[in-house]
């Protein structure tokens, strides 16, 4: 998933018209958007779901939960710094200091306007999971089914109000369903393994139907700030339902992960962390060598992948704990 990230970051999906604010509205669903935000952009829901369905198949204590926050949070405090110091110096640092209670919220919310948004969406998510677990079954079902309602037509508030962050992709409001669900599935995974063709079923049609929803209804210009797209990145459900999907289908016990694929889920967290230091200059590098774009913009993300996991070895091994790195 993390290879998908920098899919997504380094623009190898494509565009269509829904990437331009003048021609939007004259937008057909094409190849490209379901590379876009059907598959690349499950990647940080299926993190966040993972992580919290890890840490809730084992017994949670405030023990682990503080465990777990330290964990997060030394990678939230860590890459934002490292980022904006290697893209600014320590200018860099002082250009984001906010100067309203608002402005705090809104650079924190987006990890210092970074990509690790994500640790910040993952620590809100483990502070919502840690009472959810608690909740009696029926109790949980209906605060999820809550959430995935208030997912659904969240967009459809933001058009209402013209408020784009209450879709925008850093928003943790985006993720929360995501957190019950892992929950409840952590809870109920043989159950669920019992019945896994009907839970399959249900929620591939869910999604197909979710995904019909959302790009009839969920389009509009109030998207475009901050993201430079007419539809939420994350504010819809249908990735929900997705990332269950798959998650069915990887309990599968049958499944045996071959050697490449733990080579890359070991240094899954560090090819996140690491490839925004380095698409940029190899993007301008790779410009230079090729002419074609296209052909440069592919070798541009396969040198960009490997040498972020060659980096992963180097500064695991020699100058980072592992808290950082793995």
């Amino acid at each position: 998933m993390s290879i998908f990230v920098v899919v997504w970051h380094m623009g190898g999906g494509g565009q269509s018209l829904i990437f331009s604010e003048d021609k939007y509205l004259e937008h057909v669903f094409t190849v490209s958007d379901f590379i876009n935000f059907h598959l690349l952009l499950m990647a940080v829901p299926t993190f966040i779901f993972v992580s919290i369905f890890l840490y809730t198949s084992k017994p949670v204590s405030s023990t682990t939960f503080k465990k777990q926050f330290i964990r997060i949070f030394i990678l939230l405090t860590f890459w934002p710094t490292a980022l904006i110091i290697y893209n600014g110096g320590y200018q860099g640092l002082l250009a984001i200091l906010p100067n309203s209670t608002v402005g705090f919220i809104y650079t924190t919310l987006r990890a210092g306007n970074t990509i690790y948004y994500f640790f910040t969406s993952l620590i809100i998510c483990l502070f919502i999971s840690y009472p959810f677990i608690r909740l009696k079954k029926h109790i949980q079902i209906w605060v999820f089914s809550c959430s995935v309602i208030l997912l659904i037509f969240l967009p459809e508030f933001t058009k209402l109000t013209g408020f784009y962050s209450l879709s925008a992709y850093w928003n943790p409001l985006n993720f929360v369903p995501i957190s019950f669900a892992a929950v409840l599935v952590s809870q109920n995974k043989n159950h669920i393994l019992e019945n896994k063709k009907i839970a399959l079923c249900i929620s591939i049609v869910l999604c197909i139907f979710l995904s019909i929803f959302e790009w009839k209804y969920s389009v509009g210009k109030v998207f475009f700030p901050g993201q430079g797209y007419a539809i939420p990145a994350y504010t819809r459900a249908s990735l929900l339902f997705s990332v269950f999907a798959i998650f069915i289908l990887i309990l599968n016990q049958k499944i045996k992960a071959n050697g490449i694929i733990k080579y890359m889920a070991k240094y899954s967290l560090a090819l996140y962390c690491l490839h925004p230091f380095l698409m940029s200059q190899i993007m301008g590098f790779t410009a230079i060598l090729v002419q074609n774009k296209i052909v440069a913009l592919y070798m541009s993300i396969l040198l960009t992948i490997a040498f972020s996991y060659f980096m992963a070895m180097l500064l695991n091994k020699y100058y980072l704990r592992e808290k950082v790195m793995m």
